[in-house]
């Protein structure tokens, strides 16, 4: 009864096409999360998915929203302030004068750019393209905080594939998730 109440609450929030929420982005580890299929239904082209490995000591989430056409999470950090990371899911982003830099081992198949403007407090940003969408992470560090917490803040943010919470939403729920790696998602 309860596994139906979850698939009950999924289908309505997903056909909404919107909703928001201020709890916790899902950890990489728990595909079954079901924030998991709101996050694969803001951005129905994106094929990889953020998600949280660990957070560091002094780093905590603040809170997420989870709205049509964009997911956004915001980290805050007893040394670089709060808000000092802010993370974009979206369809496509803007890259600006970003310089394109090799990926870490958990971004293989996204072209990651950086964008950095230092003191007086470290700000930038990083722009991981992939196919159907972009996750950008802004820096927003308190003007004492050294701009190395931005390793810090990327070594916790790591990408699920969609189509492992595709199958996962198909399994538990016998629902099928639009979009990417799935049917079309209906206008």
């Amino acid at each position: 009864m309860r596994r139906r109440a979850a698939a009950l609450a999924i289908l309505a929030l997903v056909a909404s096409g919107c909703s928001s929420t201020h709890g916790n982005l899902p950890g990489c580890n728990r595909t079954d999360d079901t924030v998991f299929a709101l996050v694969a239904q803001s951005v129905p082209s994106a094929t990889r998915l953020p998600c949280i490995r660990d957070l560091p000591v002094g780093w905590t989430l603040s809170g997420t929203d989870i709205r049509d056409g964009q997911t956004r999470l915001w980290l805050d950090s007893t040394i670089a302030g709060v808000h000092a990371v802010v993370l974009d899911l979206q369809d496509s982003c803007e890259i600006g004068d970003a310089v394109e830099v090799p990926p870490a081992p958990d971004e293989v198949g996204t072209r990651p750019y950086v964008q950095s403007d230092l003191p007086p407090g470290f700000s930038g940003a990083r722009f991981l393209r992939f196919d159907g969408g972009c996750v950008v992470y802004r820096y927003h560090f308190a003007g004492s905080a050294p701009p190395t917490l931005a390793l810090e803040a990327e070594e916790a943010l790591s990408f699920v594939p969609r189509s492992a919470i595709a199958e996962q939403v198909r399994d538990d729920y016998d629902q099928v998730l639009c979009g990417a790696d799935a049917p079309p998602c209906a206008d």
